[in-house]
This record gives C-alpha cells, structure tokens and sequence, in this order.
C-alpha cells in the first residue's frame, strides 16, 4: 500500500465502490521522439502564443533595487517593493497601468519532475511532437513547442502549480502501476468521487507535483503532460511609481502568498528568491558597486516584463479639478502612490494647476507591522497634494475603525458631497469581498445624507462607472 495517510480514506471507500461512472478516456494524441542536436531550438505550430493584454514588448529588466515594507513579524504577510530599471525599454505607462510579469517554474519543481519520470537523461535532448492525426480533434495545444527540450518546456511553458483536472486525473490512473493508487485515482475522478475531489484536490490546491509525491507508481510519459498541463501564464502587478518622476525606473508592491503544501506563490515566490540573493553583506554589496551601474546594487537574475492594457480605466481623470477618492486595503494603496507621484510632480512644474481634493481611505492589521507605504503618505499629506488619510486597523485592540468600509461610514456625509460634486473614486485591493462591500457602504451614503431610495442610489453609481467617475482594480 502506497497512498500516504492524507489519501487512506479514499482507498477505503473506493475499494467499497464496485461501479464507478468515469469520464469518457481519451486517447493521448501526441508522440514525442528524441534526438540529439548541436544546437537545440523551441518552435511552435505556427508562432508563440501571444502576451495577455500586451501593449509592449518584453523587457528583461534587472532589479535595481528593493525593500520590504512590512515587518518580519509572524502576524503579517511579507510585502516587498522592487525597482526595476527599465533604461533602453520603449515603456510608455500612467499610473493606474500594470504589468505582466512572465514567471517561471522553480528547478526544485522541474527537477522533481524529471527525476519522477526518469527523464533526466533526456530532458535536455531536442525533442518533436508528432500528432496522430486519425484521432478526432487531435492537435498539439497551442502553448507546447512542437519543437524544444523538455527542461525547457517545464520550466517556462507549463503550470505546474495548477490545480489537477478530473480528465487528467484519469489519464494519470491508466500509467499507475499500484493497483491500490489506481482504483484510488479513479475514484476521485470519478461521478460517485465528485465530493471527495473538492475536498482533497480542490480545496488543498493539489497538483500535479503533489500527486507524484502521494502516488509513487503514477509514472506518465512526458506525452500526458504535454496534452494536459495549462500554460504557466503572466502575472499582472500594478505600477507604483510615475514615469514622470523618473521614466527609467518602474516599482511593483506585492505580497508573498502562502497557497499552502508548504509552497508560496509561484511569481511573488521567484521574486523574493531573487532579491534575497541579493542580500549580501554590506562588505561585498559596496565592492560590487560601479560607476557602470550608477552605484546601486543590482540583482543577478532579469525579469522579463511588460506593460498590459489598461482595459478597466483604471487611470487619473484628465481634469485634476475634481475630487479623488482613493480606497484601497493593504497592497491596494500601491498605485495610488504612482496617483500622487503624478500629481506632485504636475504642481511641481505647474503651481497654478488647480488640484482638486484627494482624499484616502487604507487599511490594514497593524500600523506597527503592515502599514505599507506610511512615511510616503504622511509627506504627500504635508505637501498638500493628499488632503485627507483615513486609516482602519483590524488587528488593534480598541480601534473603532477595523475595516476600510468603517471609514467610509463614519465619513458617509462628507463622502456624498464630494461624490455629488463630480468626485471620481478608485477602488483597489485583494479581497475577494472588498469591492462589493465598499458599493453596498456607498449606496447606504447616498440613501442617508442624499435622501435617494436604494434604486436610486445602485442607479447612481452605475452612472458614475459609464461615466468614469467609479473604477474598480481589484484580484483575487
């Protein structure tokens, strides 16, 4: 018996189920052959699939420098800011824009792979699909290489980390030796097994490098994951900073995700690898300085990134007379920074430029341990270009003010007027509630201080969004 603890219950109750109602089989399509080459290349069908909302072409942008902007505290989320240097890039961006940063899978991850299906003595060979063309609907899917390594492959082109498919959970079944894993395999994918699914694949995140580690006869030929693994997609992170102040940097603010099975997130993972091997002594950091870098410390590793369309309208109104309402918890304050940057250095060159008030509403647990972004807010706020913060901290004992839609409550009358008086306000954060919620608070304002009636007030804010008055950034 080889299924490990987690996965005992399951080999009991399908070793209970006599009939199972799978899913159709399909018959892999692919066939890879092998060959040695001098020089080995990656082609596709007919061209790589496109960016995601590309609206550039990728940079590979060192680091330049970084931070972390919460606390080493248990308590709270690591959030770190990094710069990269874009000189030489044709970058053009506005603050509200974000970019897509192409991830790659850890060798830890591509490794543990090719060592489970003992195909580490070719996975740097040149390899070709070859489709069988007398199967029904049979084609290479579009992000595979018709032509690469398999080291490549893994580790640029599959998401690995993607929660395993019932289709090929059973195409995993048909290459387990172990009678006991198979039947246990079939079961989860099965009609009779749909609730056991949710609860030990869909709901633990479970994946394809989980699988191998419970199921040690699970051992599919390359083949199966090239027809079944999704493309590692882009991830998309705002941008802090303006091009204004300095069109050769651009900042991102992202916090490294715990997704569980002991993994953090794949890209906010990557790029705290990279900037922690960076954290060298302070000795060797000031030899590594040169006039060649301008005297920062750059990372080793460059990250390929890009700008993506702006497809919400996430962007600083044209007229900067009216009032902004900025809210946004956590990591969702990080492009306002890029907002207020813009706006100071507008007034800079422009004193009589008339600014209209702008006003933010941020929350987070602790000021103490996660108040990102505080010394660069409370200066906007002392040169005039922030009139208001309105803070909420959920983790402080005797706070009356836990959660932003709080704020936004207790300052309800002062918030109609402004949004009566053509304000615009921006929504941004991580919560999956959040947004909804901070509609529900503004409606209830609307209802209490302009005398509307609940239709009226859901009807107004609608205006507001087809009018771009009401914009709305947020992720899961």
């Amino acid at each position: 018996m080889v299924v490990t603890h987690n996965f005992q219950d399951l080999f009991e109750a399908s070793s209970k189920t006599t009939v199972l109602s799978l899913p159709i089989v399909k018959e892999n399509p692919l066939k890879i052959e092998f060959q040695k080459c001098d020089e080995n290349e990656t082609l596709y069908e007919s061209r790589a699939p496109p960016l995601p909302f590309a609206s550039s072409n990728v940079f590979h942008a060192d680091i330049s420098d970084w931070r972390r902007l919460t606390a080493v505290n248990n308590d709270c989320k690591a959030v770190y800011e990094v710069t990269f240097d874009v000189t030489g890039s044709t970058f053009n961006y506005k603050p509200g824009d974000t970019i897509g940063v192409i991830p790659q899978n850890s060798t830890a991850d591509v490794e543990q792979i090719l060592d489970h299906l003992n195909l580490k003595s070719q996975a740097d060979d040149q390899y070709t699909l070859i489709v069988d063309k007398t199967l029904k609907g049979a084609k290479i899917p579009v992000h595979v290489p018709v032509k690469s390594t398999l080291r490549h492959v893994f580790q640029y082109c599959l998401d690995l980390r993607s929660v395993i498919k019932k289709l090929f959970l059973l195409a995993l079944s048909r290459h387990t030796k172990d009678d006991n894993e198979r039947k246990v395999l079939e079961y989860v994918c099965s009609k009779e097994g749909a609730t056991v699914y949710t609860t030990h694949i869909l709901n633990k995140n479970l994946c394809v490098l989980d699988l191998f580690s419970i199921f040690k006869t699970c051992k599919p030929p390359a083949e199966v994951l090239l027809a079944n693994l999704p493309r590692l997609l882009p991830r998309p992170y705002s941008i802090v900073n303006s091009q204004i102040k300095d069109p050769n940097t651009l900042k991102i603010c992202f916090s490294v995700m715990d997704i569980g099975n002991n993994r953090k997130g794949l890209t906010t993972g990557w790029l705290e690898e990279v900037i922690s091997s960076s954290n060298v002594d302070l000795e060797s950091r000031i030899k590594s300085l040169s006039i060649s870098n301008g005297g920062k410390e750059s990372c080793d590793s460059k990250i390929p990134i890009y700008i993506r369309k702006n497809m919400s309208g996430f962007l600083m109104p044209k007229d900067l007379a009216f009032p902004m309402i900025f809210i946004g918890p956590g990591t969702g304050v990080s492009p306002y920074i890029g907002f207020l940057q813009e706006r100071e250095c507008l007034k800079r060159k422009n004193p009589e430029l008339n600014l209209g008030e702008a006003w933010l509403f941020f929350g987070c647990r602790d000021p103490k341990l996660d108040f990102i972004y505080e010394q660069e807010l409370k200066n906007f706020i002392e040169n005039g270009i922030l009139k208001k913060m309105s803070t909420a901290f959920s983790r402080v004992d005797g706070c009356e003010t836990k959660y932003i839609q709080d704020a936004l409550t207790q300052n309800g009358e002062e918030l109609t007027k402004l949004i009566k008086d053509g304000a615009s306000i921006f929504i941004c954060g991580d919560l999956k509630n959040m947004a909804s919620q901070v509609k529900d608070v503004l409606v209830q304002c609307l209802i209490k201080y302009d005398g509307k009636t609940k239709e009226e007030a859901e009807k107004y804010i609608f205006e507001m969004q087809k009018g771009d008055k009401y914009f709305v950034d947020t992720w899961s």
